[in-house]
């Protein structure tokens, strides 16, 4: 059973305006690969994972052909941040058709936030997204997201371009949403259909 409420949500509009950093420093054990190869269960597990303690939702009910067709015929591209081989977080870049770069989806894995990488992670966004030759670098983050996001990407070089004020209909814990079930019966089908 889906559990719905409806949620009052400001959502900020931010424009890279600073100069982009070359490089990123890691700690030890920490590095950044990009996931060349279209994954629609990698991206899928990543939103829903990096996502899931702010209720994003706008991917929950995807079927493994949207997410296939998303990532192959945008122009899409996904950077996993490994911590001693363990998955931490990842960046999606999506480039528009006016040459801009939006950086559509960026966090951490529950267990890494709070450990300095954030920061760290959004530099390196702007750097990939300035590499990719972008005419600019743009994000929107919301007040249902970490409670540090804005400020983290004010502090990153971001403007704040303008604000939009909506009502959302965001999961609950128990919204049935969560558990993907679209995404999880459509894979198998595809899988099946598609088995050689």
């Amino acid at each position: 059973m889906s559990v719905i409420k409806q949620t009052a949500v400001t959502t900020w509009f931010l424009q890279f305006e600073g100069s982009a950093p070359t490089q990123v420093s890691w700690p030890s054990g920490v590095q950044l690969v990009e996931a060349e190869i279209a994954s629609p269960e990698l991206s899928q597990f990543m939103f829903r994972t990096v996502g899931g303690p702010w209720r994003w939702f706008s991917r929950l009910s995807w079927s493994y052909q949207q997410w296939l067709e998303y990532l192959t015929q945008q122009q899409v591209r996904t950077w996993l941040l490994w911590v001693q081989g363990t998955p931490a977080g990842y960046i999606e870049l999506l480039k528009h058709s006016d040459q801009g770069v939006e950086i559509k989806f960026f966090g951490l894995l529950p267990p890494f936030v709070g450990r300095g990488l954030g920061l760290s992670l959004a530099q390196a966004a702007i750097m990939l997204a300035s590499q990719w030759q972008a005419a600019k670098i743009w994000l929107h983050t919301c007040s249902t997201d970490h409670p540090a996001a804005l400020k983290n990407y004010q502090q990153a070089g971001f403007t704040l371009m303008h604000t939009e004020h909506s009502v959302e209909a965001l999961p609950e814990l128990n919204d049935s949403r969560l558990l993907t079930e679209n995404f999880v019966y459509s894979t198998l089908a595809y899988h099946l259909e598609n088995a050689g």
